[in-house]
């Protein structure tokens, strides 16, 4: 969650945004991560972060997460499988 928050804290910083994936990406080879599980992910935070948000939580607030972490995803695949070439 602290990286989700650092993530979403930058997204109008695209400048400090892309270096912070690429270094969490590259790091998740050390934790024995494969890049397709990065994926699996995205539908288990959105049941974490759901009750939280509570009478808040909308069709369209669960599109923009789910979009937001499929991006994240992507971006920390593309820069793991960078990063074992």
């Amino acid at each position: 969650m602290g990286f989700v928050e650092k993530a979403v804290r930058r997204l109008d910083q695209p400048e400090k945004l892309e270096p912070l994936i690429r270094d969490c990406g590259r790091n998740h080879c050390h934790y024995g991560v494969q890049p397709h599980q990065f994926e699996l992910v995205v539908p288990q935070f959105l049941q974490a972060i759901k009750p939280a948000l509570e009478d808040k939580w909308t069709p369209e607030v669960e599109e923009a997460w789910c979009l937001l972490m499929r991006n994240i995803a992507f971006a920390l695949k593309t820069a793991m499988l960078q990063s074992m070439k």
